[in-house]
């Protein structure tokens, strides 16, 4: 991570904004349901967790508390989820009042006396104090549904009802989606699994599972359930073939060729509303192990060939944001020509970008076209935007710093050295942050060089591609210098009649062989020492390779007049090698 990154806090990068022009109707987009109570509820979660306190009167505080009173009517009206009703009005509720608000709670639900106190709690939600009469209102239609499940559960259990079980089951998980326990309506989706008798049961559920974790914005769990659900579909709905449509000159009729196409739309559309739902989870699950590539290639294929989410909009994640998904994911991973060629030239991708978000295409101008100081400018305004995206937040520092890397790695290339002024001039920052960044890179590896100090100069280590080069022809020469050596060598040897075998005569092979084969009542025929001798024969060049590789001790024995050729005696001599 970067010196300049690792020093700012969530204050310093949301000190810019102001609470008044927040532009809370782009932030929400078009999300709706559970998916809009995830992403409002995440900035509480980010500014008021347990490690921060910030004071009432901060950035944070106001953007957090203005957050839970937008969240507040969507938990009244669409869930029954008292559990982060009461926990987001805790976190803005003041120290002192905190203790004495929760014993209040735990004795009016538990005497059921909580009716008493609608008045004093109407009206001050936005101070911390909640409608106990609707968390009890909640908590008792939770109870009651729960119970009437229950009951239709046991008797369906008793009679083996298959149907009825998993449908149960999966009411089960929908009033836990509605409770906002999504662990519980995992464990009741696993159960409905063992009751699915069919394939378009096991893809409906497999669909539920996928929609629930995205709109949980839990990740994590989900390329165990993708991967099922594809091979589930994959039976269901195969990818179409040319195959079927060859067959429709047979004798088929007209009214059946139309009733078969009609099935096959049917079957594309139920694929392709699948299809989008596994794309968008794949990338989710790429962004969140941070393999940016996958997932801006996963992201990215969802406008450009699934054309775009269409009734898939917003209820787990939205256009806007997998344009800003891509956007990132790609700087950070793909060259400049394949960013053109992506991004900036396909319409598809621009079509996702709104209004509010035209920087980000600005952004990717300035990296293609090597503006490093306007690529400064917008990654400090994209940083508190980073920051508040439910998707992105905890990828934002790596992320940043990730293209600031390569930025400056990019903008050193063409020298050989290079003052820090003048770079921190063309980033748009001060010689101590440029300083700062340079030395992180260098320290890591990443820049090849060194840094004057007291001058303030980069220093390029130049690749030596000529030596480089002549090292690697070097190599090649010399191995088929040696390779030309040995075949040499054995070609005079064979010309001069020399034999070498360092397994010993063969008539000394041949006479042991006969030795074991008499000891064992065997006696070897013509034929096999023939063939031995044969095959002794064609092994000879090869073994002499293997004996100079290996190093053996060798025994030639020249035969008289033999030798002269080769330039040595008619004599018998041992060459020896190193090991």
């Amino acid at each position: 991570m970067s010196a300049s990154s690792s020093r700012r806090t969530i204050d310093d990068i949301l000190a810019p904004l102001d609470i008044g022009s927040f532009d809370w109707q782009a932030y929400e987009g078009t999300y709706q349901g559970r998916a809009l109570i995830t992403r409002l509820s995440h900035i509480p979660h980010l500014l008021l967790g347990p490690s921060s306190r910030p004071s009432p009167t901060s950035v944070p505080h106001q953007l957090a508390k203005e957050a839970i009173q937008r969240l507040i009517p969507h938990l009244k009206t669409e869930t029954l989820d008292h559990p982060l009703y009461l926990q987001l009005l805790s976190q803005i509720r003041p120290r002192h009042t905190s203790d004495e608000f929760l014993m209040h709670l735990d004795g009016s639900a538990a005497s059921g006396s909580a009716g008493a106190d609608v008045a004093m709690a109407s009206g001050t939600e936005e101070n911390g104090v909640p409608d106990l009469q609707w968390v009890e209102e909640a908590r008792e239609e939770e109870r009651k549904e729960s119970s009437r499940l229950d009951v239709e559960l046991r008797g369906y259990l008793s009679n083996l009802i298959k149907e009825s079980i998993r449908l149960t089951y999966l009411a089960f998980a929908q009033l836990s989606v509605k409770v906002g326990n999504a662990q519980s309506a995992m464990k009741n989706f696993g159960a409905a699994r063992e009751y699915s008798t069919s394939p378009q049961h096991h893809v409906d559920l497999g669909v539920g599972i996928i929609e629930t974790l995205l709109a949980f914005n839990v990740p994590a769990s989900l390329p165990g359930h993708i991967s099922k659900l594809e091979a589930t579909l994959d039976r269901l709905h195969p990818p179409p073939t040319r195959q079927i449509q060859g067959t429709e000159a047979a004798n088929v009729t007209a009214s059946d060729i139309r009733e078969r196409r009609a099935n096959e739309a049917r079957s594309a559309a139920v694929r392709r509303s699948v299809v989008l739902r596994i794309r968008v989870g794949k990338g989710l699950v790429a962004l969140f192990n941070r393999e940016w590539s996958r997932a801006a290639a996963q992201l990215g294929a969802i406008a450009e060939e699934e054309g775009g989410l269409a009734e898939f909009e917003g209820k787990a994640i939205s256009s806007s944001d997998i344009a800003l998904i891509v956007a990132f994911c790609t700087l950070a991973s793909a060259s400049r020509e394949t960013i053109r060629s992506e991004l900036l030239d396909r319409a598809s991708f621009k079509a996702q970008v709104e209004d509010h978000d035209a920087w980000i295409i600005e952004l990717l101008r300035a990296f293609v076209d090597a503006r490093y100081g306007e690529v400064m400018k917008y990654l400090l305004k994209a940083e508190p935007i980073l920051l508040l995206n439910p998707f992105l937040s905890s990828h934002t520092n790596i992320l940043i710093d990730i293209i600031q890397t390569r930025c400056i790695k990019q903008y050193v290339l063409p020298f050989s050295s290079i003052q820090i002024q003048t770079m921190a001039q063309s980033f748009g920052l001060i010689g101590t942050q440029m300083l700062g960044l340079v030395e992180a890179l260098v320290a890591s590896g990443d820049i090849k060089g060194k840094i004057d100090l007291i001058d303030r100069v980069l220093s390029l280590s130049e690749p030596d591609w000529r030596g480089d080069m002549f090292q690697e022809a070097f190599n090649v020469g010399k191995k088929s210098t040696d390779m030309t050596q040995v075949a040499l060598l054995r070609m005079r040897l064979i010309e001069a009649g020399i034999i070498v075998d360092p397994r010993g005569k063969a008539s000394d092979r041949v006479s042991a062989s006969a030795s074991a084969g008499q000891a064992q009542g065997q006696v070897p025929s013509e034929n096999e020492n023939e063939k031995g001798t044969a095959n002794e024969d064609e092994n000879e060049g090869e073994d002499l390779a293997q004996v100079i590789a290996e190093g053996h001790h060798l025994q030639l024995a020249l035969d008289e007049g033999l030798g002269e050729g080769l330039g040595f005696e008619a004599s018998e001599f041992k060459v020896e090698g190193e090991r």
